[in-house]
């Protein structure tokens, strides 16, 4: 099945707002075994719209079109979608009932331009929106089934999730002699895409059903396979084979699958492990709290974080001894290592986690550069360790991976400690 995806809007191609329908939509086809074949931005112009959804129309068996079915002057998706299809726009009684509907329930009355949203191509089909007032809006171009949803991520999920997937798996299930697809998304950290293409690169003789791809997300990079077999059941087994040994060359190195996410990886570690944790922060911010936090139900095993940020607070929240910061400065393996052992100490943990470092774009020193940081891990029984990284970047980047490294600290030592299967 060839799928493409068209969004609409200004917004999107003058860099105001970030597209992040098209990659929920790409992962979630992902899941059924499509590939999407092209994704196109354009903006608010009647005839790149127009033109847009003709030749997305022309290449693909279906098309998903993201945002102008809005109220305003610049909502005209589906006069556009009427103009490529050569049919008039016409009021829909049941739009405009689920408008009055939705408008009552605030009390409200549709004005003049809420009532835009009553007109759709003729012969399309509305599908009402749970989420908002703009429909979902099937209908056929040429040989492609277009399905047309707001913009608004909320509104675009709900109506992916309820109405547009299960009939895109519909039509996917009943073509006949279809390639059946099986796919993974191994996540891991600490390997540049360079190292994990050299790893794997051996395994693709050995299993020629397999297509690899690979994709940064910083500061993780994701190893993508994807089995090809005339059924599924091949499929699935083609695909849990080249898992297994991808898991065995890349080891530990590898924190999750699909959708796990890194926080929630290491806390449900943490978790089996009986253990807590506690973290002190400088040049991160409260970065790797948020990561943590981020999480549901994470309060079970994350006590709580401290963003010591100048010597004094280092000082007075996790106990920093003034002739440390005197003699190694704030920026150091023996303050990492004293804050890690302070915020540990201070919140009654089994784990104290530490991170300070010049993130830039000033400071630094000759010895400790900016992008230099010093991620401390106060653990149990043995002496705290501190590990230094050099990050390259702008600040943001060297905040990300020094929350990340600090992170990735305690994901290995839970491992090493406590082997799982």
């Amino acid at each position: 099945m060839r799928v493409e995806l068209l969004c609409t809007g200004d917004e999107l191609v003058t860099g105001l707002i970030t597209d992040t329908n098209s990659t929920y939509l790409e992962a979630r086809l992902f899941d059924l075994g499509i590939k999407v074949e092209r994704v196109v931005l354009v903006g608010d112009v009647r005839a790149d719209i127009t033109q847009a959804l003709t030749e997305a129309a022309s290449r693909a068996d279906v098309v998903v079109v993201s945002g102008g079915l809005g109220p305003t002057a610049d909502d005209f998706t589906l006069e556009c979608a009427a103009a490529a299809a050569g049919v008039p726009l016409a009021e829909d009684p049941r739009v405009l009932q689920w408008l009055q509907e939705r408008y009552a329930a605030r009390g409200l009355s549709p004005n003049p331009s809420a009532l835009r949203m009553a007109r759709v191509p003729q012969g399309a089909e509305p599908v009402r929106n749970p989420e908002g007032s703009a429909p979902l809006v099937l209908m056929k171009l040429g040989g492609a089934q277009l399905f047309f949803l707001p913009g608004v991520p909320r509104e675009f999920r709900a109506l992916l999730e309820g109405e547009v997937l299960p009939r895109i798996r519909a039509a996917l299930d009943a073509r006949p002699g279809r390639t059946h697809r099986a796919f993974r998304l191994l996540r891991t950290v600490g390997v540049p895409e360079s190292e994990l293409d050299l790893a794997v690169a051996p395994m693709a003789q050995r299993h020629p059903s397999i297509v690899f791809g690979f994709r940064t997300h910083a500061p993780e990079n994701h190893l993508k396979l994807m089995a090809e077999a005339p059924s599924q059941a091949e499929a699935d087994a083609a695909l849990a084979a080249v898992e297994q040994e991808c898991r065995q060359v890349l080891g530990r190195r590898v924190f999750g699958a699909d959708a796990e996410g890194y926080a929630a990886v290491l806390l449900e570690l943490l978790r089996q492990a009986g253990a807590t944790l506690a973290v002190a922060e400088s040049c991160t911010g409260g970065l790797i709290a948020q990561q943590l936090t981020a999480v549901p139900g994470s309060s079970s095993v994350f006590i709580g974080g401290a963003v010591v940020y100048s010597e004094k607070m280092k000082s007075a929240w996790v106990g920093v001894p003034a002739a440390v910061l005197d003699r190694h400065t704030a920026v150091s393996r023996e303050t990492a290592i004293a804050m890690a052992e302070g915020v540990r100490a201070a919140c009654g943990t089994t784990y104290g986690l530490s991170v300070t470092g010049y993130a830039g774009p000033g400071g630094g020193t000759p010895a400790d550069p900016v992008g230099t940081v010093y991620c401390g891990l106060s653990v149990p029984g043995a002496p705290a360790r501190c590990e230094r990284i050099s990050v390259t970047g702008d600040r943001d980047r060297v905040r990300l991976f020094a929350a990340s490294h600090t992170l990735e600290m305690l994901r290995q030592h839970l491992l090493a400690a406590s082997p799982l299967p």
